[in-house]
């Protein structure tokens, strides 16, 4: 057994020596330098990629002011790669005029959002400080990133004092989205404090801070989060029931069974019903589908007093519902987003554009979506084309409409992909957005997609919307992407050959 430790060192050593060979081989910093002036942007992000990975305050001089740069490719990068700066002089810079009080309204988003994964410590006061009612995007990500750090034990608080502070700024005149996370930064900074905000939160007016509500309960413990879920599961807030029922089927203790059942028998907006089926289908086993909600009924009087949930997945429970691409359309309030850019117009082996067959597969999906659908498509390019400025009543008039338009539109450019779900969330009766795209983003102030799903994902949080995604003919590596958003939304993600 003498023999073990010089094991373990050669074992280290073998799995170290790798990491060691590629700081090595990176760029010396002249060349770096140099290269960030490079005509070509991937070359350039590349640069900013390997000037991070050094690691020395010049090379991350450099990073940070590349947050500025006009290109996305690069300035995202650039923001990606921030989480591994620790540098204190630097990052006091972040705090400053660097990044949080900087004139570029971007730039003070990007830093606000990168401090939340970097494995440094903060001082609470110090980020709350920076939080300002005129700038609610920057706030929200500043409150995100106090949210994330809490949770991995990197933010020194005063508990009193940081309690009071988010306490004004939930009950404050900030945007929802920022007293939504506000609470929840609350939740993960003290349990105590939250619970005691807990009860105005679930009847705030703003549907976010109940959703909000309903997450922190769930942080609170299976009891609370019952309760408050209970009380919300009725909201006449479609967006709220929605995490109320996701809740009651977190918990998945037999008393949520009947508060499921009776939603179900009641619920009028489909992507509602349809996951109280999943729901219930996931924590039975059972595999009763839409349109009787007396199989239900039926099967939970025969349960015995101690059963325990199955947690058995869920099964197809959309029944015959309208499909695109292949894709079930599970919302009656749905905005498709189509990818306008030049994948959807090249030839491609003698193959024709895709262009006929989105035209095709709209024209075949369209005209089946029921009569109490609403609906709006919006083509994007560098900047996203919506057919109309809020979604719109199925109706035979609007469907031919909508299809005539869609098929005369020859728009072309970049896919900006970003902007164009959040033009989609403006309308606050989308409930699911649908996304067809190629799967790489090419135009806006967003290019690299790790870093977008985190932000489309937060963007959604408070609002309860899915994102579901068709990608086309794209590599692995991005159809996990997509299917990582999908996911973390509650939608879900294809992948098509076209």
């Amino acid at each position: 057994m003498r023999e073990l430790p010089y094991l373990l060192v050669a074992l280290v050593l073998f799995l170290v020596a790798p990491l060691a060979r590629a700081g090595d081989d990176l760029p010396s910093f002249a060349e770096l330098e140099e290269r960030l002036r490079d005509p070509t942007p991937s070359r350039r992000r590349r640069a900013v990629r390997d000037l991070a990975l050094r690691g020395e305050p010049a090379a991350w001089k450099l990073v940070i002011e590349r947050l500025a740069d006009r290109h996305p490719e690069i300035a995202d990068q650039a923001q990606f790669s921030l989480a591994a700066l620790d540098d204190p002089k630097l990052i006091r810079g972040l705090l400053g005029r660097d990044g949080l009080t900087s004139r570029e309204e971007l730039v003070r988003r990007r830093v606000a959002e990168a401090l939340g994964r970097m494995e440094v410590g903060f001082e609470a006061g110090d980020l709350l400080a920076r939080v300002n009612r005129k700038d609610p995007e920057t706030s929200e990500m500043l409150l995100w990133s106090i949210e994330r750090l809490a949770d991995r034990d990197l933010l020194e608080v005063d508990p009193k004092k940081t309690s009071r502070l988010l306490g004004k700024l939930i009950g404050g005149r900030h945007s929802p989205q920022v007293r939504a996370q506000a609470l929840c930064a609350l939740a993960a900074i003290s349990a105590e404090a939250a619970a005691g905000a807990l009860a105005a939160a679930g009847a705030d007016r703003c549907e976010e801070v109940r959703i909000a509500s309903l997450l922190v309960a769930q942080r609170l413990g299976p009891s609370p989060a019952l309760a408050t879920a209970r009380r919300r599961l009725g909201d006449p807030a479609p967006a709220v029931r929605l995490i109320a029922a996701e809740t009651l089927g977190w918990v998945g203790t037999k008393p949520v069974l009947p508060l499921l059942i009776e939603r179900l028998e009641v619920e009028e907006r489909l992507r509602i019903e349809v996951r109280l089926i999943e729901l219930l289908q996931d924590l039975s086993g059972m595999k009763y589908r839409r349109g009787d909600p007396r199989p239900w009924r039926l099967w939970y009087s025969k349960l015995p007093e101690d059963w325990e949930p199955v947690r058995g997945g869920a099964t197809t429970s959309s029944g015959n519902t309208v499909a695109f691409a292949g894709l079930p359309i599970l919302s009656d309030r749905v905005s498709f987003l189509i990818d306008f850019s030049g994948s959807l117009w090249y030839e491609r082996e003698g193959r024709p554009p895709r262009k006929g067959l989105v035209d095709e597969l709209l024209a075949e999906a369209l005209p089946r979506l029921s009569a109490e659908t609403e609906f709006n498509l919006v083509p994007y390019t560098g900047e996203p084309h919506p057919w109309r400025p809020e979604l719109v009543k199925v109706s035979e008039r609007s469907v031919r409409e909508a299809l005539r338009d869609f098929e005369r539109c020859t728009v072309k450019g970049k896919g900006n992909v970003f902007d164009a779900v959040l033009l989609a969330l403006e309308d606050r009766r989308v409930d699911r957005i649908v996304i067809f795209t190629d799967g790489a983003p090419t135009g806006g102030s967003r290019w690299h997609l790790e870093l977008m799903v985190s932000l489309l994902v937060q963007a959604t949080r408070f609002r309860g919307v899915a994102i579901d995604s068709i990608v086309v003919d794209a590599p692995p590596r991005l159809e996990k992407r997509w299917g990582e958003l999908a996911v973390r939304t509650g939608g879900v993600s294809i992948g098509v050959e076209m």
